[in-house]
């Protein structure tokens, strides 16, 4: 594999650079499963703070959930969207860092865009190129739907290919799904483009399952369509971050938008690999695939407009 390749994704985004963190973050451990362990150990994922655990998760992972403070929010995604800001929190809650058999307490409470982002930041700063990928999963062998999901890839200089995995969650560690999340199995994971053009082409074998409430299926499934699409720009996007042309105008495209979408998601599909050469591009060509905003931004505009 020409190392053109793999390259791009050794250099770090406004999201994965590590600042003052990084020889720390070069301290922790080489081996990908114990450092998966690890990044599971440092998080909690909200869903868990909104729907009653086992006992078993409790006592087997978490501690009691009940001990979460009252007053913190139980989704801190919007507080810790970069790698040194979820360092920093780290460190604050528990001053050894990535320790493990934390309780929930000293947890932060992210989701697995998160864990995807820092377990690139740490892989990243060890000389190893890595990259977020944005679709949906199929946790159980026979599941009936494919759920949203961050997991990554990461070259493997001894094996000259990408690994998928996921350091989202202890699953590896159930022994109860059949294989390692240290080393997914691709039909485990359905990417954005898979996810785009089976419902464009009505050729999906699973429903896709979102936990937000998107009026359209079709309007999430393309929300991590430009998720990947930026992750594989080194440019892990926020689950807000859209692009502006689509804001509030999903179901007004075109049929010639739509096509563009179709392309897009081919290009993903067929050639992840190209995606970052094509940059500058796609920039010329689809200028409006570049130009983010979110919620916050659209009110903004909308006031300054008005005043």
């Amino acid at each position: 594999m020409n190392e053109t390749v793999y390259q791009p994704y050794l250099e770090t985004s406004v999201y994965t650079y590590p600042g003052a963190y990084r020889e720390y973050l070069v301290s922790l451990p080489d081996d990908i499963p114990a450092l998966g362990k690890l990044i599971c150990d440092q998080l909690t994922h909200p869903t868990l703070l909104y729907t009653p655990p086992s006992p078993y998760l409790e006592d087997t992972y978490f501690g009691k959930f009940s001990s979460y403070p009252k007053e913190r929010f139980k989704d801190e995604d919007e507080l810790f969207v970069t790698t040194a800001a979820m360092v920093a929190e780290i460190f604050r809650l528990d001053e050894r860092g990535f320790a493990t058999g934390k309780d929930v307490t000293k947890r932060i409470t992210v989701s697995c865009r998160h864990a995807s982002v820092l377990f690139s930041a740490i892989l990243k700063a060890k000389g190893i190129p890595c990259r977020s990928r944005a679709g949906f999963i199929d946790f159980g062998n026979d599941g009936d739907c494919y759920i949203e999901h961050w997991v990554n890839e990461y070259w493997s200089f001894a094996k000259n290919r990408w690994i998928l995995v996921d350091v989202d969650g202890y699953y590896e560690y159930e022994r109860r799904f059949g294989y390692s999340q240290f080393d997914l199995p691709r039909r485990k994971f359905l990417t954005a483009s898979d996810a785009w053009l089976g419902l464009r082409d009505n050729t999906l074998d699973k429903k896709i399952k979102l936990f937000s409430q998107e009026p359209d299926i079709s309007e999430g499934v393309c929300g991590y369509l430009f998720m990947d699409f930026h992750s594989l720009m080194n440019n892990e996007i926020f689950y807000s971050h859209q692009p502006k042309y689509l804001r509030r105008r999903f179901h007004q495209l075109s049929l010639e938008e739509l096509a563009e979408l179709d392309q897009l998601a081919l290009l993903i599909l067929e050639s992840p690999d190209m995606v970052i050469h094509k940059k500058q591009e796609l920039m010329e060509r689809h200028e409006k695939f570049f130009i983010l905003t979110n919620s916050n931004m659209d009110e903004l505009e909308s006031a300054l407009s008005q005043s």
